[in-house]
């Protein structure tokens, strides 16, 4: 049957003050799908057929119905490609901007979602998210804002020195000072924004059917380019033996920062969240297994690393392993 799309009243959606919101019925293949429309009318309005009489909301429907109908006809021929629903959400979407702010918060809880587990992952599109809304001073962002002018200019804010606001844990909002990003933290921060641009390109466009909603890519012409040589940072023999025999407080920021620098040594650079996270659970016949936080969403393997623990290192993990949580709320209060 031929694909439709009409305005409709329905008895059922009268609201409690006596109004009816008039609905656009998109039908195809067989299915109808709904879309609100921002007119309500009265009873007085309407024929006892529930049927519109009011000229002047007669009108503004036919304008609209009109533009979906255009918008059908240069679907074309992928028009049988598309289900009910995909149609619906295409007429319903088409002209709509698009919160580049609104979709980051969007991806975050999906990456923290238990089907992906990737919560440190999603802290880097937190930190792109809130240096926006610092940048542009507002929460609501079109994503059209995001071009290559904007970004040049953004990048320069980003080198300087700047105060931004936060919510801490108690919900109460903190002012801080930022230096400016560094050219190694510039370039990561600009892959990171990228990255996130290209979400909400796979997320809004359908190559496929020929949606493009997002119809620009200002990195294109804005290039990312490639990271600057990393400065060696390595330890030498002397400075390790030098942290492992400080003297230092006990129960003290400093001697948690010791123990596991310490303990990151002995377990081949194991990340302090992994720590973090660990229980009993984590240590099997004698090895420290876990997956690696930063990237066990990236790898088939979920990052699973398996490291035989040293007696230095066995120490440490009794100390240590499944009460961190409650170490970090007690050197808190220090």
């Amino acid at each position: 049957m031929a694909t439709t799309v009409s305005a409709k009243i329905y008895e059922h959606h009268e609201k409690s003050d006596g109004t009816f919101n008039v609905k656009y019925v998109v039908y195809h293949k067989g299915e109808r799908k709904f879309i609100d429309s921002p007119h309500f009318v009265s009873k007085r309005q309407i024929t006892k057929d529930l049927e519109i009489k009011d000229k002047m909301v007669i009108k503004w429907l036919d304008e609209k119905l009109d533009d979906y109908r255009i918008l059908i006809s240069s679907v074309g021929s992928r028009l049988d490609f598309f289900t009910c629903e995909q149609l619906r959400d295409f007429l319903r979407d088409n002209n709509k901007d698009i919160d580049i702010v609104e979709f980051a918060d969007h991806h975050i809880k999906f990456l923290k979602s238990e089907e992906q587990n990737r919560e440190p992952y999603s802290r880097t599109f937190r930190k792109i998210r809130n240096s926006l809304i610092d940048y542009f001073g507002r929460s609501e962002i079109s994503i059209n804002e995001i071009h290559s002018n904007m970004l040049y200019s953004y990048e320069r804010f980003l080198k300087t020195t700047r105060s931004q606001t936060r919510t801490n844990q108690l919900g109460k909002p903190v002012t801080t000072v930022e230096k400016g990003l560094s050219k190694g933290g510039l370039h990561a921060h600009m892959r990171d924004l990228r990255t996130l641009f290209n979400e909400a390109k796979r997320n809004y466009n359908n190559d496929e059917l020929g949606i493009f909603r997002i119809k620009h890519y200002p990195f294109s012409k804005y290039k990312v380019g490639s990271p600057p040589p990393t400065r060696k940072r390595n330890f030498d023999v002397d400075q390790v033996i030098g942290i492992r025999d400080c003297q230092v407080s006990e129960g003290s920021r400093i001697e948690l920062a010791k123990d596991l620098f310490m303990l990151s040594f002995y377990l081949c650079g194991t990340n302090a969240v992994d720590f973090y996270y660990a229980t009993e659970a984590n240590i099997v016949n004698g090895r420290f297994e876990y997956k690696r936080s930063k990237t066990q969403g990236r790898r088939l393997d979920e990052a699973f690393i398996s490291i035989k623990i040293v007696d230095e290192a066995r120490k440490l993990l009794d100390k240590y392993i499944g009460k961190l949580r409650s170490e970090e709320s007690r050197v808190g209060k220090e």
